[in-house]
Formats: structure tokens, C-alpha cells, sequence
């Protein structure tokens, strides 16, 4: 007989917050990551070269902190049960599709 450990099969907060672990992590490293660059990086020259690459630099570091807010916030977490959702119901269609097309082979064979 073999007893199963209740440790990780629980879904209580703490497993829960475990796995938005690493994106609070990445968020704030990301925040450090642009307070640092900032007063580094040179916007007062026209376009040149370093001022694209900062602009650049900026935008791609607020798509990263973004994402990571967005996963922290659980902004598709509802999205993602509706979307399970209608999988269920589109299976449920199915197989009742399915069961429907083998009544009627039974019954034209029968």
C-alpha cells in the first residue's frame, strides 16, 4: 500500500505564489536594470546612434517589465479558464457528434 504525501498536491497560496516567484524576481531586476541605465544612457544629441540604441534599450526593458507585470497580475489566468471552457464544450460537441454518427451506422446496418 502506498501513501501519497499531501506536500504538493495542495494548491494552497503558497505553491500558488511559488510559481510567480520568478517573475516578481525578473520584474524587479529589470526596474534596477533601468534605474541604473537611464542617467547613462545620452538623449540630449539629435538621432545618432547611441540615441536610438537608448531608445531602443528603453522600449525592449518595458516590454520586459510589462510582461512580467502581466504575469504577476494573473491578467490571462481569466482568459485561460475561458478558454477551457470552451475546449470542454467544444469536446462535449464532438463526442456527441461521434456518438450520434455511430448510432446511425448501427442503425443503417442494423
Amino acid at each position: 500500500m502506498m501513501v501519497e504525501s499531501n506536500l504538493f498536491v495542495r494548491k494552497g497560496p503558497s505553491i500558488v505564489n511559488m510559481k510567480k516567484l520568478p517573475h516578481a524576481i525578473y520584474l524587479a531586476l529589470a526596474l534596477v536594470m533601468v534605474l541604473i541605465a537611464i542617467p547613462k544612457l545620452e538623449f540630449r544629441e539629435a538621432w545618432t546612434l547611441a540615441t536610438v540604441f537608448g531608445a531602443v534599450w528603453i522600449g525592449f526593458a518595458l516590454l520586459v517589465i510589462a510582461a512580467n507585470l502581466h504575469a504577476l497580475l494573473g491578467v490571462d489566468e481569466e482568459t485561460r479558464q475561458q478558454l477551457e471552457k470552451i475546449k470542454r464544450a467544444k469536446r462535449r460537441m464532438w463526442q456527441l457528434k461521434l456518438r450520434q454518427q455511430e448510432s446511425r451506422s448501427r442503425r443503417a446496418k442494423a
